[in-house]
């Protein structure tokens, strides 16, 4: 059975509520990342997504009022600096999982709670991140099988 462990991202991008929304921004952006956990320690308090950006853009039309002319430098993001990843992360409990929970647990996690990342903690610190790309690669890499036997019936009448 594959183990969190086995395809965790060690070392995973974390965001403090107080990061400048802008540079989490272009962090997710070069890491070609969704999303990450905002922590305060080890300890993750929330998580920002691109969907909580989008959300908090959408819900703050205010935010954009001075956003001007359509130019596609780095200055167009000037309306968003000032904002923190705190005023858009997604509060709450995260979805965690130990280091030696299978990935299966991972995947079904993911489906029922409509996320694309489960965060790994060993007593309550991150470790790693389980996305679902990574459950992908381990299904393409033949990590993760599922074996279902046949036997055929031998005659049973009840």
């Amino acid at each position: 059975m594959v183990k969190l462990r086995d395809v965790m991202s060690r070392d995973p991008v974390t965001f403090s509520a107080e990061t400048d929304l802008v540079d989490a921004i272009e962090v997710l952006a070069e890491r070609h990342i969704g999303g990450a956990p905002v922590v305060k320690g080890d300890r993750i308090v929330g998580v920002l997504t691109s969907g909580d950006i989008l959300e908090f853009v959408s819900a703050n039309p205010a935010v954009l009022a001075d956003y001007g002319d359509t130019d596609t430098d780095k200055g167009t993001w000037s309306a968003l600096t000032g904002h923190s990843v705190g005023e858009a992360m997604s509060g709450g409990p995260a979805c965690t999982l130990p280091p030696d929970a299978s990935i299966q647990a991972a995947a079904d996690l993911m489906r029922q709670a409509n996320i694309h990342r489960v965060f790994v903690v060993d007593n309550e610190r991150l470790i790693g991140v389980v996305s679902s790309f990574d459950v992908a690669k381990a299904l393409a890499e033949h990590k993760v099988v599922n074996r279902t036997f046949v036997f055929p019936g031998r005659g049973r009448t009840d």
